[in-house]
């Protein structure tokens, strides 16, 4: 990102091909999520999720200091398996894209 926060060309495409990486091709909006054990996977729809969050998880034992992507489903939040990242400009970028992949159908 530059000094205004616009997001590079680049960078754009470093985030849908992150965002890609974790879409399933199922159907559209349909992404891999981390299950309830660190050796398996779940998948969510993110068209169905109430909102798609960035976290800071300094609580979170598995990335303690960086930015996870979350989707919201009411009062339950479901980590997606992206990242972890850096920066939080990174998970935002990613945050775009995976909903720009879910509600544009490609990957």
């Amino acid at each position: 990102m530059n000094k205004a926060g616009i997001a590079a060309p680049e960078d754009m495409q470093w985030a849908l091909a992150e965002a890609s990486k974790a879409a399933l091709a199922v159907a559209p909006g349909w992404f891999r999520a981390w299950g309830t054990t660190e050796d398996r996977w779940s998948a969510i729809s993110v068209r169905s999720a109430t909102q798609v969050v960035v976290n800071h998880s300094r609580e979170d034992d598995r990335h303690p200091n960086s930015w996870t992507v979350r989707a919201v489903f009411g009062t339950h939040t479901v980590e997606l398996r992206v990242g972890p990242y850096d920066s939080m400009d990174q998970a935002v970028l990613v945050a775009h894209a995976i909903l720009s992949v879910a509600y544009n159908g490609t990957s």
